[in-house]
C-alpha cells in the first residue's frame, strides 16, 4: 500500500460498501429468525450479502496489492 493514501478503511467508497453489507446482513439474521421464511426472499438475501461481501474483499485485495 502506499504510504500516502488512506488506509482502504477510511475511503468513502469502502464505508459505503460495508454499510450496505451490515444492512444486507441485518436482514440475514431477520429472515434466520422466521419461522418459515420466503426461500425466494431468503435467496435474493443471500446472494445480495455474498455481493457486498465480495466488494469489500475486493478493495481489501486492491489495496493490499497497491
Amino acid at each position: 500500500m502506499n504510504t500516502t493514501q488512506n488506509p482502504v478503511g477510511t475511503t468513502d467508497q469502502f464505508h459505503q460498501t460495508w454499510q450496505a453489507l451490515m444492512r444486507q446482513l441485518e436482514t440475514l439474521l431477520s429472515i434466520a429468525h422466521m419461522r418459515h421464511p420466503n426461500r425466494t426472499e431468503t435467496l435474493e438475501a443471500i446472494s445480495i450479502a455474498k455481493h457486498l461481501l465480495g466488494k469489500v474483499g475486493d478493495q481489501l485485495d486492491k489495496a493490499v496489492q497497491e
